[in-house]
């Protein structure tokens, strides 16, 4: 049996460019946290 051919790690140019463009416009990105949805989830449903 051979070994597993090892995942390529390097960024895609095109999505990094993206990634990097959506950031600095304060997007959410995929992959990296969202404060927002964070802050959203903790909430209380009702308020009291």
């Amino acid at each position: 049996m051979s070994d597993p051919i090892p995942a390529d790690r390097t960024p895609f140019p095109v999505y990094s460019a993206l990634v990097t463009q959506w950031t600095q416009a304060g997007r959410t990105v995929p992959g990296m946290p969202d404060r927002e949805w964070e802050r959203l989830m903790v909430a209380p449903v009702w308020p009291r």
